[in-house]
C-alpha cells in the first residue's frame, strides 16, 4: 500500500469520484485551523481547496445554511437519504436532519442502549451506524426514529470497537479499531467475514472509482 497523506486527518467525505478531507493546521500566529483537499481519485491527484468546495462536496448546494446551523461541520459524518434529506452524524451521537432547501427537520441524540452511535451508511430510506461502546452496528429509520435491528454487540465477537462503515451494494464495510480490521457484513444474509488486517489502529475505509483507500493512525494509504 502507499501512503498518499501524512498530515492529522480530521474528516474524510468520499464523492463518486474521489473524496474531500479536512485536516489539522496552524495559521501565523499559532491559531489551530483546517485545511482542506480534494482528491480526485480518476487522476490520482490531490488539490488544496476552499473550504466552499469542501462544504458543498460534503453538503451539497445549501451547504452554507446547514454548516451555520451545525456550527461544528468538520467532525460530523453525512448521508443522504433517499428521500434527498441531509443526515449528519458526530462522534457523541448527536445527530441533524435536514431539509432539501436546508432548513433543520430533526436535531436529537442517537444511542443504543445508553451509547452514542457514530458514522453512516445510507441505505435506502435507512442508515447504518456503529456503536462502539457496544461492540455492534444498528439499522436506523429516520421517519420513524427507531432503530430497527443490531447485529454484533452481548456475546457476539463480530465487532470490536466499530466505528466507522461503508455501504457498496450490499455489502457492508466496518472498520474495527481495536481489531485493526475491516469486517464485511452482507446485509442480506448478515454473514460476517474478514476483508482487510492491518498493524495500526484504523478509522476509515473507502472505495471509490475503483480503488480502495484506508485511513490509519499513520496517515491514508492507497490499497494495492
Amino acid at each position: 500500500m502507499e501512503n498518499i497523506f501524512s498530515g492529522e486527518i480530521l474528516n474524510i467525505t468520499p464523492f463518486k469520484k474521489g473524496f474531500v478531507l479536512a485536516s489539522k493546521g496552524t495559521d501565523e500566529g499559532g491559531k489551530i485551523t483546517a485545511n482542506f483537499y480534494g482528491y480526485d481519485a480518476i487522476n490520482q491527484i490531490f488539490t488544496r481547496i476552499k473550504r466552499s468546495v469542501f462544504l458543498k462536496v460534503k453538503f451539497g448546494y445549501e451547504y452554507e445554511d446547514i454548516a451555520k446551523q451545525l456550527g461544528d461541520y468538520v467532525s460530523c459524518d453525512v448521508g443522504v437519504l433517499a428521500d434527498n434529506k441531509i443526515m449528519a452524524v458526530f462522534p457523541n451521537g448527536e445527530y441533524s436532519l435536514f431539509n432539501t432547501d436546508g432548513s433543520l427537520n430533526v436535531s436529537s441524540l442517537l444511542t443504543y442502549h445508553g451509547s452514542p452511535v457514530c458514522d453512516i451508511a445510507v441505505d435506502g430510506p435507512y442508515v447504518w451506524c456503529c456503536v462502539p461502546n457496544e461492540n455492534a452496528i444498528v439499522k436506523y429509520a429516520p421517519r420513524e426514529g427507531r432503530i430497527l435491528m443490531r447485529v454484533g454487540g452481548g456475546e457476539s465477537t463480530a465487532f470490536e470497537r466499530p466505528t466507522a462503515l461503508t455501504l457498496r451494494g450490499n455489502i457492508l464495510y466496518i472498520c474495527n479499531r481495536a481489531a485493526r480490521k475491516v469486517r464485511t457484513l452482507n446485509t442480506q444474509t448478515n454473514a460476517v467475514r474478514d476483508f482487510r488486517v492491518f498493524n495500526e489502529k484504523i478509522f476509515k475505509y473507502i472505495n471509490v472509482a475503483g480503488l480502495e483507500f484506508v485511513w490509519l493512525q499513520s496517515g491514508l494509504y492507497l490499497l494495492d
